[in-house]
């Protein structure tokens, strides 16, 4: 009785990281999608992760405070890998922010039902297309191999204080902004160079309101760049998501 007891402990834990995770990864915890759904999701992974964690030797104490101390360290666990995962969607989102604030469009918002806030527009843009291209590459399934690096690297109850898991978040944490830099690079390198023509311009003809001609000039430059620099961004988002994957899997290891 008592192995059935600690099996279904097992389980109960697995599913604590497994929903942990759904809920803040990124496609899996989008809001859309009913709980009931996110719940039917941890279950079904648990299932089929359950082999790999209730492999002999697992055997956890089932007493009330050290299951709770467990299941903590379980939901850290999972919500820790859901975070990072997001990290390359923020940073996809923070350079569309940066293009659309220089291209003029800092007020002009729309509704995000996952966030349930105004974001930016064009960031809303990057953001939706940097989660078709993630889909597209086959990044839900980097996602099933983080977690099932996580219960080779971190068994159940197994999560500690470590230098380098603090040292690794940081350093993926920073990517955001080379994400943003490489992204926004090309748009914003145009736009600033239409910056300071127009400043010229404006000294060559003050009678001239530049203010009044640099909205519509950089609205269709900035949409302009992004047309062209399409497949460009897409070859850069690849090379970004292979390194990207690297650090989180050495995140992983060090869990």
């Amino acid at each position: 009785m008592e192995v059935y007891v600690s099996q279904f402990v097992v389980f109960v834990m697995l599913v604590v990281r497994i929903t942990a995770l759904v809920v803040t990864a990124p496609v899996l915890g989008y809001q859309a999608i009913p709980v009931q759904v996110k719940v039917a999701l941890g279950l079904f992974l648990a299932l089929v992760f359950y082999p790999l964690a209730s492999a002999p030797g697992t055997a956890l104490d089932t007493r009330l405070l050290p299951l709770v101390v467990v299941a903590l360290k379980e939901a850290a666990v999972g919500l820790l890998l859901g975070f990072v995962l997001t990290l390359l969607f923020a940073g996809a989102r923070f350079a569309g922010d940066i293009i659309g604030f220089s291209m003029g469009f800092s007020l002009a918002n729309v509704f995000d039902p996952e966030s349930a806030q105004s974001v930016s527009l064009v960031g809303q843009f990057f953001y939706l297309v940097t989660l078709l291209l993630f889909i597209l590459l086959n990044g839900h399934h980097f996602v099933l191999e983080a977690l099932h690096l996580s219960y080779t690297a971190v068994p159940i109850g197994g999560l500690g204080l470590n230098l380098l898991l603090g040292q690794g978040v940081v350093k993926l944490t920073g990517f955001i902004f080379i994400i943003a830099l490489k992204l926004a690079a090309p748009v914003i390198v145009a736009l600033f160079l239409i910056d300071v023509g127009l400043a010229v311009l404006a000294r060559v003809v003050p009678q001239m309101n530049v203010f009044m001609v640099s909205f519509p000039l950089k609205i269709t430059v900035g949409l302009a760049m992004l047309m062209a620099t399409g497949p460009m961004v897409i070859f850069v988002f690849k090379k970004l998501l292979t390194s990207f994957e690297t650090d989180v899997l050495a995140i992983v290891k060090v869990l």
